[in-house]
């Protein structure tokens, strides 16, 4: 998913540990669904400098533009249509001589988290399985694929693209529940948008919001909250 524009509200307000163990009811949590960008992930490059020099765009009028590829991609997520397609009538409406394919490659530019790689591998060791649950359009999940390896780490892979249908749709969960094969209830989703954690609740999944680009700190804390980790010390 292409990052969204400044002014998006992710504000994160943590839970105390104690209050959320004093109110859990779930069975014991076997699976841990990651969210990708925010979480796993983040841009490896200035892709906002990148854009406004490729299209000579500043400022409001860049952020007008970002707004405008933002809102051309959401109903693309389900992988109804190339991205491509889209980005070039933006393009064009804004009467910009760039490529769609140019502008494509500078959001492919990741950086997988090493630490919280590490922490899915810890999961994997307590038997815990681990997999990923991500919004991309069909290009990035191309790229996703063939450049990050999660799938020496994570199965299922399920990519909003691939399956047709895109958080927060209920749809989404109730897909990647049948492909994960576990109850939801032993399920724990972790995610940097709140309406895809609400939405997984209302599914029935054990949902957790996630600072965005907090990193293995903020895991540690959401895990340890179902007594799969301990918090890191203050």
């Amino acid at each position: 998913m292409v990052p969204r524009p400044a002014g998006v509200d992710v504000t994160h307000r943590p839970r105390r540990a104690g209050a959320a163990r004093l109110g859990r009811v779930n069975a014991p949590i076997r699976a841990v669904l990651f969210d990708c960008d925010g979480v796993l992930q983040r841009p490896g490059n200035d892709w906002t400098g990148e854009i406004g020099a490729a299209t000579g765009l500043a400022g409001a009028e860049l952020d007008a533009f970002l707004g405008d590829v933002s809102t051309a991609e959401q109903p693309l997520l389900d992988g109804s249509a190339p991205f491509a397609v889209a980005l070039t009538r933006v393009l064009a409406d804004w009467d910009l001589p760039v490529c769609a394919e140019d502008l494509l490659r500078v959001w492919q530019h990741l950086v997988v988290d090493a630490g919280m790689l590490e922490a899915v591998r810890e999961l994997r060791a307590q038997d815990v399985a681990c997999a990923i649950a991500t919004n991309q359009h069909r290009e990035r999940a191309v790229y996703m694929r063939r450049e990050l390896g999660y799938e020496r780490l994570f199965d299922p892979i399920v990519i909003s693209a691939e399956i047709g249908v895109a958080k927060p749709d209920p749809v989404y969960f109730r897909r990647a529940l049948d492909l994960l094969g576990r109850p939801a209830g032993e399920v724990l989703f972790v995610d940097d948008v709140l309406a895809n954690v609400e939405s997984a609740r209302g599914v029935g999944l054990v949902a957790e919001h996630f600072a965005k680009d907090a990193g293995r700190p903020e895991l540690d804390r959401i895990l340890a909250l179902h007594g799969l980790s301990e918090p890191l010390a203050a």
